[in-house]
């Protein structure tokens, strides 16, 4: 309809017809249209008044971008900065370059303090600059939802296996990139980390993604990314760290309880015992599970291991 406007211009009839509704709303909608930019000039044309965007597309005046909009860009940047290299990164300051050229020369006087607002202290990272060439393919393939061929090393093996992939998403975890889709291989679906594939080759299949697929539900009742059975977890934190824990949400289904001596009790519903068993530990004394039983012996079992290696 945009493109309509710009060209020959619509009747107050045509326009009725392309939005379905009444007169009375036709020109909510030409304010609607002309608060994104565009500019009406209306004329008679056969009879009937004519509306047509003024200049056609030069006619849209884009509004330039303020200091708060700057700073979000920037913050989006540096939240980024382990991404460098990648087409992820060098696309978005493009986009910035873009929005940059038009600003304000009042607004440009500021640029340096915005750049300089965000300073991303993210660790431990994982380097992906000489992957640069391997995630646009990756990119390419999700865009266009094509099957790929990757060569990926599974953890604690050391040559690379092929694969072919229906890829679905890339997963960010933990400031890693994981490739998630359909592996022909194993029948399943799998999670390939980014910088364990030695090569991604695109097909001329296309591959559908199922319908019913919903990436962020299916991950919410694990507590990282291994698939496991949901439990319900109990997990007490003493008074000295109680603070942290009810600052921060570190599943969707955390509850916080306060106890009097001024300690909390954390309960998670969800999957993945080893993981929640590292995070455990990570506390020290200060965490202790109180359910279920399988990860107090997952605790405890990292425990005297650990306690091995400086036994003697």
């Amino acid at each position: 309809m945009i493109r309509t406007l710009c060209s020959r211009g619509m009747t107050r009839a045509e326009l009725e017809e392309e939005f379905q509704v009444s007169r009375r709303h036709i020109y909510d909608y030409l304010q609607a249209i002309e608060g994104l930019g565009y500019v009406f000039v209306d004329h008679e044309g056969g009879g009937e008044r004519v509306w047509r965007i003024d200049g056609g597309y030069q006619g849209i005046k884009p509004e330039p971008a303020t200091l708060p909009e700057l700073m979000a860009l920037h913050l989006a940047k540096s939240h980024l900065a382990y991404l460098n290299g990648t087409p992820f990164v060098e696309s978005l300051e493009h986009l910035i370059q873009k929005v940059e050229a038009g600003l304000p020369t009042k607004v440009a006087n500021h640029l340096k303090r915005v750049t300089q607002v965000f300073v991303p202290l993210q660790a431990p990272i994982r380097p992906y600059e000489n992957q640069g060439p391997l995630l646009a393919q990756i990119q390419r393939a999700l865009l266009l939802q094509r099957v790929v061929r990757l060569n990926h090393t599974a953890a604690g093996y050391d040559e690379p296996v092929e694969h072919r992939v229906d890829p679905y998403a890339l997963l960010l975890y933990q400031y890693g990139l994981y490739l998630f889709g359909y592996s022909h291989r194993s029948k399943a679906r799998r999670l390939f980390a980014v910088e364990r594939i030695a090569s991604v080759e695109l097909t001329d299949d296309i591959c559908d993604i199922p319908e019913d697929l919903s990436i962020e539900r299916a991950y919410e009742r694990l507590f990282g990314l291994i698939d496991e059975p949901v439990h319900t977890v109990r997990i007490w934190f003493s008074p000295e760290v109680a603070y942290l824990v009810k600052e921060r949400r570190w599943h969707p289904t955390q509850h916080v309880e306060a106890q009097a001596d001024g300690s909390v009790v954390a309960t998670i519903e969800a999957g993945g015992l080893d993981e929640l068993a590292s995070w455990v530990l990570s506390w020290g004394a200060d965490a202790k599970v109180l359910s279920p039983q399988a990860l107090i012996v997952a605790v405890r079992s990292k425990l005297a291991a650990a306690s091995r290696q400086y036994s003697s």
